[in-house]
């Protein structure tokens, strides 16, 4: 044990006599575990937030197509899918988008008589009564974009071109952003007038399953019955947001090639050989009685140093800066909000995955550009490695 003490003990020493080298190893070490661990704990954090935010979702959409393209579908439909066994209930839902202008920007109109579940507790204000006419309850982005206050105007044009002034009933809190940033929500009366929607149609059906075994079956028997329409499962839904933050967590690895670039530089250059002084280091330590094991272990304690500090320098910062400050640097991009953005505070989710794989991707491969060179030096005759 002291001899492997001793062994460390003079390999710090090594390093702190190449201070502005190793400084500068650790500094750029340190900037690409940071780009990589933000990059991965965002990407994990966001698919979790979809799968809390789905956990409510009905088991099967139903739309309508019309062209390829999303159409009004038929209530109809609605006790036609409802007589299939299996199925616990079946709701029309209507919902849609609407561009404002005036701040450039996508809001997300709702119907609904009551608040949903999910959104019930997090309103500030009272949600507007059936005598109300085009009374609503909108998003915190919305209100911060239109300097709105409960019982405020927000205008809006129809279908048919009328303005229309809604009144906000209630504003929903900053808590729960990720699901109501962008939203409105109005009564069904005032979204068909608003939107022209006959009675008879609805954007879509949620199919409510007790079985979710048998999501799979009855879909195939909406299809046989209802062929115009595209079930959509939850499972679906839940693997496309996980492909989609997935995909956009690669982009933007690969837009952050510079980073990547010079690791691999470094790496590239550990590999290809030791300096003349690491060299005549190395001859100096076998001729005074150094074994071959005992060069590799200096070299390894230095490498382990090094990559260490460096890696839990980089996944410290990138852990502040996911998970305090929201991963500024990357959310925009990987969220995907086109201009009203929701903050909500992010949650660590699989990190020991997410470090496992840092591991493997940054630590071992410069172990190795370490240790790899030394061993060919050290099982070289000290006169040759010295004359060298």
């Amino acid at each position: 044990m002291i001899k492997h003490l001793r062994i460390l003990e003079f390999a710090l020493s090594s390093l702190l006599r190449q201070k502005t080298k190793i400084f500068l190893t650790i500094v750029i070490y340190s900037l690409v575990v940071f780009t990589l661990a933000s990059v991965l704990f965002l990407t994990q954090s966001l698919k979790q937030e979809a799968n809390t935010l789905f956990a409510n979702a009905p088991e099967i959409t139903v739309q309508k197509l019309s062209a390829g393209r999303h159409a009004w579908i038929p209530m109809s439909h609605a006790d036609t899918i409802a007589k299939i066994r299996g199925v616990r209930q079946v709701t029309p839902r209507l919902w849609g988008y609407y561009y404002d202008p005036p701040v450039n920007a996508n809001y997300t109109f709702m119907a609904a008589d009551t608040l949903p579940a999910e959104v019930a507790e997090m309103v500030e204000g009272d949600f507007y009564s059936e005598a109300d006419r085009f009374g609503c309850m909108i998003g915190q982005g919305i209100a911060e974009a239109r300097l709105l206050e409960p019982d405020d105007i927000l205008p809006m044009k129809g279908a048919n071109g009328e303005l229309i002034d809604l009144r906000g009933k209630g504003i929903f809190r900053a808590d729960s952003q990720l699901l109501t940033n962008d939203l409105v929500i109005i009564s069904p009366p005032d979204f068909r007038r608003i939107f022209d929607v006959p009675e008879d149609l609805a954007t879509d059906l949620a199919v409510s399953i007790p079985n979710t075994r048998e999501i799979d079956t009855i879909a195939l028997k909406i299809l046989e019955r209802l062929p115009d329409t595209r079930p959509i499962a939850r499972d679906q839904v839940l693997r496309t947001y996980a492909a989609l933050f997935d995909w956009r967590g690669g982009i933007m690895i690969m837009v952050l090639t510079g980073c990547l670039a010079a690791f691999l530089m470094l790496a590239w250059d550990r590999a290809s050989g030791l300096s003349a002084e690491e060299m005549s280091t190395i001859g100096v330590l076998k001729a005074v009685g150094w074994e071959t094991s005992d060069v590799l272990e200096l070299r390894f304690w230095e490498g382990l140093a090094v990559s260490t500090l460096a890696f839990l320098t980089g996944v410290l910062a990138a852990h502040i800066h996911v998970f305090s400050f929201g991963g500024r640097l990357f959310a925009p991009f990987l969220k995907g909000w086109s201009v009203l953005y929701p903050e909500f505070s992010l949650r660590p989710h699989d990190e020991a995955i997410s470090i496992l794989v840092l591991v493997f991707i940054a630590v071992i491969p410069y172990l190795l550009a370490t240790i790899i060179p030394s061993w060919k030096a050290a099982i070289t005759d000290p006169d040759m490695v010295m004359r060298r």
